[in-house]
């Protein structure tokens, strides 16, 4: 400790007298770490906000929700409450150095759950965002080969059903020679092979309902399908007698063909079952176990040294994923059928608007792509310098991430409208939409570049250095906030390192079962939505209306000590006071009334299932309400004064406490008559009020104009 005198002070040194006793900067960067540089804060702030979910999650949502109709709500969200709730969430970490366990405790201690939210929210999409990472390290590894495992059909898993475009252009190209040649031929590209052979192709012509059967819906009756048979490669015929209609045999029609990449997934890597059964979850792949294992032992080598460490890191990871997603939207968008699937990207389908879960997921994707209300933004501001200008960050990592995810979505829906030209079949048809969408559409780009196995091994690095960091911040935030809450483990930081990275393997195993993408599915929905929504709703009240618009104002000019900020003030009033909650309110309570049980394709989740869900969503939100009484509780039944009445106890609970202003203290005392605010003593608490001002204040008496401790 230091005693520190409030007077203005010498860029030398500091001086020392009176009665305030105050933590210096140097113990706080001692205790906690810092960053090394500004740089190292922004490019971990844009390599937390720009991750898998901006080329995993995000095309996935467009794709589910219409394409161009989630751009319009997924825009609009990043206005209304984007990027207010991102600046207030790195504003109050920044202010007070602390991570989110503790940072509630002291701006509000009546709402200390909501850091225990955080944390448990984290948990959750922390253990499934790793999976997702394993998946990269899993392709990354298998792309080691000359001929990618996902390009051809030749493979013990792949189906009938299967289609290669490389083997069905050489099967083209034979054909073509052929007609050219004048030699009449009746090739065909079928059951994964380009057949020419009499005694094959006589066969085929015995099974026909076998190769070319399939069902339709009507249209008059969509709840029925009914059999039908295909008699050229789009039409099937449900007469009784439309086989014999077939006097040349055709190609795998459109409707049938499933990609290679797709098959790859989900009946290699994943080995897909059909549902979220228990039986699903008896068996598990090495592979992936393997692949999880060496996730969680990257990320632990990497946050086992600190704030620091991991600052050093970002530099690569958080750059160098730009680089080939550039190189590969300007191939995606020179494929043949791209500008049918930007079509679809760019064009909205208006009536979709109506429709309150396109803006729910739109406002989630948001809060997911932003990182907002998981506590990481918290955390790492936390290890800010007190005067970084969190104005600039906060523009740069809001455009430059959802810049990211609208370009991504270029690259993927070109790359989805190609693969819907080579099928046959719209874009919305082309793949089932899943959270593997990103893994069927891209591996398929990789294979139409030269040098397929080169650029492969890229971009999955690509992904792997995209998840990395922002998984970096999620186990830097528990970890953060477990030493906040206990900081006597802090001499044993490395042991809690592995617990986490150890307890965060053992429950990514289900994971690795299959039924795990099922689980995954059930994560995402229901660990990165409400919980999400409601952490950021009740941030804006207590900073806004607890503890103060005011406040936070005056806070934000501390630290940045730009004019704007005060210039602006009405103006951000109409966000934080009314229509970033409001907006954040109606979304949530709307979901909830329209709740449908989750859905994968035309698979309904089990009540079970969703039971389940809901208790992994509760746990987040229930937090906050459970730990408000328990608080309530304890603190009547050991009032420090006998007289005091419950509502007081409450009105006090609310109000920050002493710590909370710490580190402003610390920096005040640094700045000296550069600061633009002063701390002095009245009565038992400090006050805080423009520098110069004080024996006007005093002969007014108007204590409270000002800010108080």
């Amino acid at each position: 400790m230091t005693i520190i005198k409030y007077e203005k002070k010498k860029q030398e040194s500091v001086k020392i007298s009176e009665t305030e006793v105050v933590k210096t900067e140097d113990e706080k960067v001692e205790s906690r770490g810092n960053w090394s540089g500004k740089m190292e804060f922004l490019l971990s702030c844009l390599g937390y906000a720009v991750g898998l979910g901006n080329v995993w999650r995000f095309p996935y949502l467009c794709f589910k929700n219409g394409g161009g109709s989630f751009l319009i709500p997924y825009f609009i969200m990043l206005a209304v409450i984007g990027m207010p709730a991102f600046l207030m969430e790195i504003q109050i970490g920044q202010y007070s150095a602390m991570g989110p366990v503790t940072i509630y405790s002291n701006i509000s201690p009546l709402f200390k759950g909501l850091g225990f939210a955080n944390i448990f929210s984290l948990c959750f999409t922390g253990v499934y965002y790793n999976v997702i990472i394993a998946w990269t390290i899993y392709y990354l590894f298998a792309s080691f080969t000359s001929d990618l495992p996902w390009q051809h059909c030749n493979n013990n898993y792949n189906d009938r059903n299967c289609f290669s475009f490389s083997d069905y252009k050489k099967c083209e190209a034979l054909r073509l020679n052929r007609t050219l040649a004048g030699i009449e031929n009746n090739i065909i590209y079928l059951d994964r092979l380009c057949i020419e052979e009499p005694v094959v192709l006589k066969s085929i012509r015995a099974k026909k309902q076998f190769w070319y059967g399939s069902e339709m819906v009507l249209k008059d009756n969509p709840q029925l399908k009914v059999k039908c048979i295909y008699t050229n490669t789009t039409f099937c015929d449900p007469s009784e007698n439309a086989a014999s209609s077939i006097t040349r045999l055709f190609d795998i029609p459109v409707k049938l063909r499933k990609s290679s990449s797709g098959q790859y997934l989900s009946k290699s890597v994943l080995q897909e079952a059909d549902s979220i059964e228990p039986h699903n979850f008896t068996s598990i792949s090495g592979g992936l176990v393997g692949s999880l294992l060496a996730a969680w032992v990257i990320v632990f080598l990497c946050c086992v040294k600190g704030i620091k460490s991991t600052g050093k890191v970002i530099y690569f990871t958080a750059i160098f994923p730009y680089v080939v997603l550039v190189i590969l939207l300007v191939r995606a968008v020179t494929l043949d059928g791209a500008s049918q699937g930007i079509h679809f990207y760019l064009v909205p389908q208006w009536a979709k608007l109506s429709d309150i879960r396109v803006w729910e997921a739109a406002a989630v994707q948001i809060f997911f792509s932003l990182s907002i209300g998981g506590g990481g933004l918290i955390t790492l501001s936390s290890y800010n310098q007190f005067h970084n200008n969190i104005l600039r960050d906060t523009v740069i990592v809001c455009i430059g991430n959802c810049m990211t995810s609208f370009v991504a979505g270029f690259a993927i829906f070109s790359v989805l409208g190609f693969m819907a030209a080579e099928l046959g079949v719209e874009v919305q048809d082309v793949a089932k939409g899943g959270t593997g969408l990103a893994f069927e559409a891209y591996p398929d780009l990789v294979t139409r570049l030269p040098l397929p196995t080169l650029w492969a091994i890229l971009f999955f690095l690509m992904l792997f250095t995209l998840g990395l960091d922002s998984q970096f911040a999620s186990v830097e935030t528990v970890l953060t906030g477990i030493l906040d809450y206990c900081p006597m483990l802090r001499p044993r930081k490395t042991m809690v390192v592995a617990s986490i990275c150890l307890m965060g393997f053992i429950f990514g195993l289900p994971f690795c079962c299959p039924g795990g993408s099922f689980l995954l599915d059930l994560l995402d929905y229901y660990a990165a939505s409400w919980p999400f929504l409601f952490i950021a709703l009740m941030e804006f009240i207590i900073v806004v209306y607890i503890y103060g618009y005011s406040n936070y104002i005056d806070d934000l000019f501390e630290m940045t000590r730009s004019r704007i900020v005060n210039k602006m003030k009405k103006f951000l009033s109409i966000f934080y006071s009314f229509l970033s909650p409001t907006v954040i309110f109606v979304i949530l309570v709307a979901s909830w009334y329209s709740y449908q049980p989750l859905k994968k394709g035309d698979y309904v989740y089990p009540a079970w299932a969703n039971a389940i869900g809901w208790v992994i969503a509760l746990t987040s939100i229930l937090s906050v309400p459970v730990l408000c009484i328990v608080a309530l509780i304890q603190t009547y039944l050991n009032k420090p004064r006998p007289n005091l009445r419950f509502l007081e106890i409450i009105w006090e609970m609310t109000q920050h406490t002493e710590e909370w202003r710490q580190n402003a203290i610390n920096a005040n005392a640094v700045d000296g008559d550069l600061s633009e605010f002063e701390y002095r003593m009245e009565g038992d608490r400090r006050v805080r009020r423009p520098r110069g001002l004080w024996e006007e204040h005093r002969q007014s008496g108007r204590g409270g104009d000002f800010c108080s401790l």
